[in-house]
C-alpha cells in the first residue's frame, strides 16, 4: 500500500526553511520533490501558521506587572504614550 502524505507538514517544513519566499516559489520547491500542491493550499497553511495564538490572560498578567514595575496605570499609559510617539 502507497505511504500517505501530509502536504501541510511539507508545506510547513518548506516554510520555515524559507519564510519570505510565495506561495509560487513554495509550490514550485515541493515540485521539484514530486509534491503536488497548489498555491492555494499554500496560503491555507502560511495563515494559520503565521497566526500568533495570544492568551488574553498571561496578557493581562503582564501588562499588570509593568503597570506595577511603573508605579501604577497611569505612569504606564505615560510610559507608552512615549514609546508610541518614537515609533
Amino acid at each position: 500500500m502507497p505511504k500517505r502524505r501530509n502536504k501541510a507538514a511539507k508545506i510547513r517544513a518548506a516554510l520555515v526553511d524559507n519564510p519570505d519566499a510565495s506561495a509560487k516559489e513554495i509550490v514550485q520547491k515541493l515540485a521539484a520533490q514530486r509534491v503536488r500542491v497548489t498555491p492555494a493550499q499554500v496560503y491555507n497553511v502560511k495563515s494559520t501558521v503565521a497566526k500568533p495564538k495570544v492568551d488574553g490572560y498571561a496578557s493581562l498578567i503582564q501588562a499588570k506587572k509593568l503597570a506595577d514595575a511603573l508605579g501604577g496605570i497611569a505612569q504606564a499609559r505615560a510610559a507608552l504614550d512615549v514609546l508610541a510617539r518614537l515609533l
